[in-house]
């Protein structure tokens, strides 16, 4: 292939997607919206595997643009694939797992804007409306050996390949995200 071609769509969202990120495997999909969400998808499936709220409860969809101060500006994944940070409107950092829809963290963080993790995990960055740049140190975790193996597979294959490998169930739901 010499060219760029839309391969599929993901819908879901109900306001502007504003940021995405893939995780460090390429097998999960991060998207962060004005419609107070963060969705982690099976980019290769369009299966939604979790939906991340920062309004509880969460709004409907009529309502899911308005002036709520929620909006979720920016997504990153960490290198090590188990964890994201978002920021939203409401003056928040949130630090989630892959694994828990509720926050493990929350910083607070006026005007933010932008986040990215430093390559070795160690550090969020985060950008503000008025020039300025914060840091914070993350947790330092061993990956489990399951995790890493997840990863490695992950990286060669598609959720469809894995899904038509012979292995057991449980071991193909990990693999596929659909368990945690």
């Amino acid at each position: 292939m010499n060219k760029y071609a839309m391969i599929h769509k993901l819908e879901g969202h109900n306001n502007d997607v504003v940021s995405c990120e893939f995780s460090p495997d390429g097998a999960l999909l991060a998207t962060a919206s004005y419609d107070t969400r963060v969705i982690v998808w099976d980019p290769y499936t369009a299966t939604v595997l979790l939906d991340l709220g920062h309004l509880f409860p969460p709004p409907s969809p009529i309502f899911a643009g308005g002036a709520n101060d929620r909006w979720v500006r920016s997504v990153s994944f960490s290198h090590d694939g188990l964890h994201i940070a978002s920021i939203a409107d409401d003056k928040k950092v949130r630090f989630w797992r892959i694994d828990c829809s509720c926050p493990v963290e929350v910083a607070h963080l006026s005007n933010g804007l932008c986040c990215a993790f430093s390559t070795d995990g160690r550090v969020l960055a985060a950008g503000t409306r008025d020039g300025s740049i914060f840091f914070w140190d993350t947790p330092r975790n061993v990956s489990s050996l399951q995790h890493l193996c997840r990863m490695s597979i992950r990286r060669l294959m598609s959720t469809n390949q894995v899904k038509k490998l012979p292995i057991p169930v449980k071991i193909l739901e990990y693999l596929t995200y659909q368990i945690f």
